[in-house]
């Protein structure tokens, strides 16, 4: 977690991870390079925000299967999707949803 996120209020990491989510989604939309969508700087600040916003990228896979691999992998340092799922996005972002219910990130 970076220095200035250690002493926000969950209320307040929430907001900046909606805020540059909805900023990243706008940037990325026309986008098919996964690379290139994670090298944009709201993308890059979310993995700034550290693990704390780990559930918060999680909730959104479950809510919305999207692009958020890299970041979670960036963050945590893991990866628990299977070969066999790799380029099927929903089938990565439950992978990721049963990991983070596994570690108690989130509710199942």
């Amino acid at each position: 977690m970076s220095i200035d996120t250690l002493s926000l209020p969950e209320s307040e990491i929430r907001v900046r991870f909606e805020r540059l989510a909805r900023q990243w989604k706008n940037e990325s939309r026309f986008m098919s390079n996964t690379a290139q969508m994670a090298m944009l700087p709201s993308y890059q600040r979310i993995i700034g925000l550290g693990m704390a916003v780990v559930p918060l990228l999680l909730e959104e896979l479950r809510r919305e299967p999207d692009q958020w691999f890299w970041a979670l992998e960036a963050i945590t340092e893991e990866n628990p999707v299977p070969r066999e799922y790799l380029g099927k996005v929903s089938n990565m972002a439950k992978a990721w949803v049963d990991w983070g219910t596994q570690r108690g990130f989130i509710k199942p």
